[in-house]
């Protein structure tokens, strides 16, 4: 595990964030989606202010992991084991008393997201569990550093992104012939 990039205090991306064996469990995780939340998604996630469709909306779970007050909360051993190495990572502010929850993410083809800030979350984690990604198959992660072109973070398998509070991001569109795999892990610490 070590620090790829620190960008500007807005992102920091964790490279070989898991060990090897945990990593090849992790990509093998795949749950089903949850119809009832693509209901729950602002269109403006993936459609334009006129209503036009930018990009497919992506797929994703209910949430599968909590971490509340440093207690870890799920069925699945992996998990169980992946939320350890999150809260102990030494690049990440985890406070005890924080508020965390996982849910996993497919990007199928032109899928992505619209620029946000996870409004109301303190921090917010993007870790990718497909087992190998091609530079030309989209899906990267913008960041917006209000200092003109956005940065740039691809999706490789086995890293962790992490995207402060209020700072903009896109996911632009997959066009590769994979999918985008990621458990996507929001939190709000508290002092």
């Amino acid at each position: 595990m070590y620090i790829k990039a620190n960008i500007d205090d807005c992102a920091i991306i964790i490279n070989d964030f898991l060990p090897n064996d945990l990593f090849k469990a992790i990509t093998s995780l795949n749950l089903k989606a949850d119809q009832d939340s693509y209901n729950t998604w602002h269109k403006d996630l993936y459609k334009d202010k006129d209503n036009s469709i930018t990009m497919k909306s992506v797929n994703h779970t209910k949430p599968i992991a909590y971490i509340t007050e440093g207690k870890i909360e799920t069925d699945i051993q992996i998990l169980n084991d992946f939320c350890k190495i999150l809260i102990s990572c030494p690049f990440i502010p985890f406070k005890k008393k924080s508020s965390i929850n996982i849910t996993q993410f497919e990007y199928d083809k032109f899928s992505g997201i619209n620029w946000h800030n996870d409004d109301g979350y303190t921090i917010n984690y993007s870790f990718y569990m497909h087992d190998t990604w091609n530079d030309n198959w989209g899906g990267e992660t913008l960041i917006d550093t209000n200092r003109g072109l956005p940065l740039v973070s691809y999706p490789y398998p086995n890293t962790l992104l992490t995207i402060k509070n209020n700072i903009q991001h896109k996911v632009c569109p997959v066009t590769g012939p994979k999918k985008r795999k990621v458990l996507q892990i929001r939190g709000i610490f508290y002092e």
